[in-house]
């Protein structure tokens, strides 16, 4: 059963390692990830007080919403609030067998991720959209 939080123990590091920096499927998306990290910097890992947080670069702090199958971290959604009125995609990466390629396809894992910040996103004053950054440079705005 997938279950969503905002949060993720530190025994988990090994596992959100692997999902974000070695992730078969990430050759999909390398030109999404690559425009990323020139945009924003690199993302990192690490333990803050026994909760696992994610550092980019470039930016004050990024949020992060992990998807979990049982206890199994199958996804994660990095993003950041750019703007008042604007939170942006900054990374997404889930178990391959949760891509569109995998057993799990059917879960649309990708897709509810984002749904669940959109419906997050419609409870915080003065958010008015959603970008996620796409390969070649482009931009998607999505109303909340």
């Amino acid at each position: 059963m997938l279950r969503y939080t905002s949060t993720l123990e530190s025994a988990y590091s090994e596992a959100l390692e692997r999902l974000m920096f070695f992730n078969p499927g990430q050759h999909a998306a390398l030109e999404a990830i690559m425009d990323s990290v020139d945009t924003f910097g690199a993302p990192s890992v690490f333990d803050d007080a026994g909760r696992l947080r994610i550092k980019v670069e470039k930016l004050d702090e990024v949020q992060a919403l992990y998807a979990l199958d049982d206890d199994v971290l199958v996804g994660v959604l990095v993003f950041y609030r750019v703007s008042l009125e604007r939170l942006t995609v900054i990374h997404i990466a889930v178990d391959h067998e949760y891509s569109s390629q995998g057993e799990f396809a059917q879960s649309m894992l990708v897709m509810r991720m984002l749904e669940l910040l959109r419906s997050n996103a419609r409870r915080i004053k003065g958010v008015e959209t959603i970008r996620i950054l796409c390969s070649g440079n482009q931009v998607r705005d999505y109303p909340v």
